[in-house]
């Protein structure tokens, strides 16, 4: 048992498998989709997810975790015997996810340094597997999370949206931008990085956006994490593919991941969004 325990939060997309092997403590984030609202990675799975966000006329939108959630966690890193945290979590522009745990952290008697990824999904979920590395060979948590805040100037994640349906509903475009981009066949990139999201690229078709990342990534290589994240069968389909044609873009024993979008991803890209997200 490491005697420092990781908390993180469900938006940072990674497997049970390796949640279960580093020992991770994650807090769900909620998804609300019409009068319903869900603990994501608890209530529903990323398929299920999906579904429902995807076949639903309410626009979904995603919230920090309930106190009890981030009650459970910390309650838990005590139960483990733990004197020390470090939390790791989505953004605190994007989400009121890592305030929620600074305030939820003061009601105990433990050791806590908190870390902004300023980023969400699998490139969250890079850093915490930089974190679980560093934990399990002996580092001290404060000289972790400083190194850890270092990291994230080195985290990127894009997005290519194939509708931008989800988008609109978010307020980001109105009816007549979409009516034009859609006649146009236009692919907006989505760039999430340093606790900001914009447009990186616009492009003509759903392929020369796969290309842009491609481009992107060599641009960016030789990186130490690869994640690949989809939000339907057709994009994971392409994910799995490209996850080996990407591999010589990653150092020898670099991590590659390839995962479901989290919700915090999902409501903006929509179906069939794909995205790249890396550790330079």
């Amino acid at each position: 048992m490491n005697s420092i325990a990781i908390i993180t939060d469900s938006t940072c997309g990674l497997s049970k498998e390796l949640i279960q092997r580093h020992q991770l403590i994650v807090t769900p984030c909620q998804v609300r989709i019409g009068e319903n609202v869900y603990r994501e990675g608890v209530d529903l799975t990323a398929e299920e997810l999906f579904h429902r966000m995807f076949t639903s006329s309410a626009t979904p939108a995603t919230s920090l975790p309930a106190g009890e959630d981030y009650a459970a966690a910390f309650e838990e890193a005590q139960r483990r015997g733990c004197t020390q945290v470090l939390g790791l979590f989505v953004g605190s522009s994007l989400s009121g996810t890592f305030n929620g745990a600074r305030l939820a952290a003061q009601d105990y008697d433990l050791e806590v340094e908190l870390v902004d990824s300023g980023t969400t999904s699998l490139a969250l979920g890079l850093l915490v597997l930089e974190a679980a590395r560093r934990v399990e060979a002996g580092g001290e948590l404060k000289e972790i999370a400083e190194s850890l805040r270092a990291e994230t100037d080195n985290l990127e994640a894009y997005a290519l949206l194939d509708t931008l349906e989800f988008v609109r509903r978010g307020g980001r475009i109105g009816r007549v931008g979409e009516l034009i981009a859609n006649v146009l066949n236009i692919k907006p990139i989505l760039r999430v990085s340093h606790n900001a999201a914009d447009v990186a690229a616009r492009t003509r078709s759903y392929r020369k956006g796969l290309t842009w990342l491609t481009d992107t990534l060599a641009e960016a290589a030789p990186v130490r994490g690869l994640g690949l994240t989809y939000t339907s069968d057709e994009a994971k389909a392409i994910a799995e593919g490209w996850a080996e044609e990407l591999r010589p873009q990653v150092v020898e024993g670099g991590t590659i991941l390839v995962e479901p979008a989290g919700a915090a991803l999902a409501v903006h890209i929509g179906p069939n969004g794909i995205a790249i997200l890396y550790l330079k």
